[in-house]
């Protein structure tokens, strides 16, 4: 029994020392340390083996439960990046619709081609997927839509058009091209001006609200570009059959988009410190709240989410998720963050297949 026990103190040490591991990526740049960012993606699946770990020594009646419960304790604090418990979708009836309350939607649409993995059923239901998108537009009738892989036309319908049907006569893009495509932001309130942060994929444009300035931002960090075979790889590696040549192709496209998206927000952050008035970031962040990004993003922004969201409010429900690991809760990376000088009162997020992300919408009280 003895012996048993120093096996089992010994994974539960490992275990605890990759908890640890999984929250500290915040603190390191990945570009000097890319473990710990690695590590991120795993936090919930940790915290969970070490709650195991907990439940095992109190069964055993051993003290080393204290190593686990201690762990979880000092970062119970990341819990709430991944699940709350009560929120609200719908602001107060005496602030809803008032000029002083912004209502946000982001929503990467994945073109309109849906959650299918062929090509010929995807071209099929783009047209459908678009008037469930304007559907969608015009029960919730959000005040401002930022869209990432946007698609402007179907086999009948015009997106861009319908859109301005709907009252978004205001309509930004990062270099104000008039073919509209991939990032693009619909309004109802007039758009000042649109200025460019790094390619079309990071912009913002200022709103003039209530004759106050806010300045959104629309983003779309650079993706994994994960195919079929790496989710096999992900599959299998956490099923313990790894394959060296296959995971050290999947293990370099995490890396390398990671360090982009440490260099991503090296230019967002000049970007986001040059303001001094109020500010909201939306878009397809493509990280985990874990992560170097967006905890660095927390630093200088509030997640509307941890205000007022509700359950793991999971954003991602592709191929990925679906195929291989059933819906993944630490897959939120379609965000709305704001300066502290905005306050939210409302987050919603909308199930729906016209796109492998879910919309989400946020009421903020300005």
């Amino acid at each position: 029994m003895k012996i048993l026990k120093i096996i089992i103190l010994i994974f539960n040490i490992v275990a605890l020392l990759l908890l640890l591991g999984s929250t500290a990526a915040g603190l390191v740049p990945p570009s000097r340390f890319m473990g710990f960012s690695l590590l991120s993606y795993a936090y919930l699946y940790l915290l969970i083996i070490n709650v195991v770990f907990v439940v095992l020594w109190l069964l055993l009646s051993s003290k080393w439960f204290l190593l686990s419960l201690a762990g979880i304790v000092l970062r119970y604090s990341f819990l709430p990046l991944y699940f709350q418990v009560g929120g609200t979708e719908a602001a107060p009836d005496e602030v809803a619709g008032s000029p002083e309350v912004l209502k946000v939607m982001t929503y990467n649409v994945h073109h309109c081609v849906g959650t299918g993995l062929d090509s010929k059923v995807q071209k099929s239901r783009i047209d459908s997927n678009m008037v469930e998108l304007l559907r969608i537009v015009g029960e919730e009738k959000p005040d401002v839509i930022s869209i990432q892989e946007f698609q402007k036309q179907g086999d009948t319908v015009n997106l861009v058009d319908r859109m301005k049907g709907l009252g978004y006569k205001y309509i930004a893009v990062a270099h104000g091209v008039k073919d509209i495509s991939d990032e693009v932001v619909f309004s109802r309130v007039p758009i000042v001006d649109t200025v460019t942060v790094d390619g079309h994929s990071k912009y913002y444009v200022n709103l003039l609200v209530g004759g106050d300035t806010v300045h959104l931002y629309n983003l779309h960090l650079n993706s994994y570009g994960l195919d079929e075979k790496d989710q096999k790889n992900i599959h299998d590696i956490s099923h313990g059959n790894v394959d060296s040549v296959a995971g050290r192709s999947t293990i370099h496209k995490f890396t390398s988009t990671i360090l982009a998206h440490e260099k991503e927000w090296g230019i967002l952050k000049a970007s986001l410190e040059s303001h001094g008035g109020r500010v909201v970031v939306t878009g397809d962040f493509n990280e985990t709240p874990a992560s170097y990004f967006y905890q660095q993003c927390r630093r200088l922004l509030v997640d509307s989410y941890c205000e007022v969201g509700q359950g793991f409010s999971t954003t991602y429900h592709g191929s990925f998720t679906r195929q291989r690991t059933g819906t993944f809760p630490a897959f939120r990376i379609d965000l709305i963050l704001h300066s502290a000088d905005i306050e939210a009162l409302s987050y919603k997020r909308i199930k729906s297949d016209v796109s492998d992300h879910y919309p989400v919408i946020v009421e903020l009280k300005l």
